[in-house]
């Protein structure tokens, strides 16, 4: 049975897992490498800020910080994890009403949290983002890559599939059985196919243990959902943390970062 991806994220057992992550993803590394000094003039909103992973890196850099999710349990969890150095609040990115317009230089969603919505909020999402956005102000997140080329991979027992090369790994493969079955298709690779012809959709993988839908979505996609949401000047970086636009490096990671303003 899925899940609301909410219902997933405000329990302890996830808020915990999150809270005991310590790291910074390369594309993060190559932002503050190109940004600098001049993110000690910015306002942040830290949007989807689970157990507060990048609070860490990125509070002591700006000039003020607000870190803000939808799930009240990992909320409890950043505030337990960073004190009250900083300030955390519970809310949705779809509807921000407890934030005025023009309130952020600078605003991070970042390890694909906006992939928790369909297409219709996903909208909502990034007509919110630019609402409390400053003029000028940059909006920096990631998305699951449709087009990346290990896709396939995730779905696959590394073996002639259907051959009796499967019964040696049978925790393996009742995984991807489920996993087909949630997917309603029992060929994943026509599946992707069908959703790289549609440039988005939701695919069950791993993610979740399989509990929720998560939003793939082509990088040309991305950017036209940008350009309706009022957003220009979008730069592309890879998983590795390369700025680009060569299609080739971008599909070669499971996501893509996008700086926008």
């Amino acid at each position: 049975m899925t899940k609301d991806h909410k219902t997933l994220y405000d329990t302890e057992h996830i808020s915990c897992d999150y809270a005991a992550r310590d790291y910074m993803d390369p594309a993060e590394k190559t932002f503050i490498e190109e940004f600098g000094k001049k993110l000690a003039d910015m306002d942040m909103l830290d949007m989807g800020v689970g157990g507060g992973r990048t609070t860490k890196y990125f509070a002591p850099l700006v000039k003020s910080y607000m870190g803000a999710d939808y799930a009240a349990s990992m909320i409890s969890a950043c505030q337990k994890k960073h004190g009250d150095r900083y300030k955390f609040i519970e809310c949705d990115a779809r509807n921000m009403d407890e934030i005025a317009d023009n309130c952020f230089d600078f605003i991070l969603f970042s390890y694909n949290g906006i992939d928790s919505f369909g297409n219709d909020d996903r909208m909502r999402a990034l007509a919110e983002i630019r609402r409390v956005l400053r003029p000028g102000g940059i909006f920096f997140f990631s998305s699951h890559n449709l087009n990346w080329d290990g896709l396939y991979g995730l779905f696959s027992l590394g073996t002639k599939e259907g051959s009796y090369f499967s019964l040696k790994k049978p925790g393996k493969l009742l995984n991807l059985l489920k996993l087909r079955y949630l997917n309603k298709s029992f060929s994943m690779k026509r599946h992707i196919k069908k959703l790289r012809k549609k440039r988005a959709g939701h695919i069950y993988d791993n993610s979740l243990n399989g509990k929720a839908g998560i939003y793939y979505i082509t990088a040309k996609e991305q950017i036209k959902q940008l350009h309706d949401a009022g957003f220009n000047i979008i730069s592309t970086y890879s998983r590795s943390g390369i700025k680009t636009n060569d299609e080739e490096i971008l599909n070669s990671g499971g996501w893509i970062y996008y700086l926008c303003s």
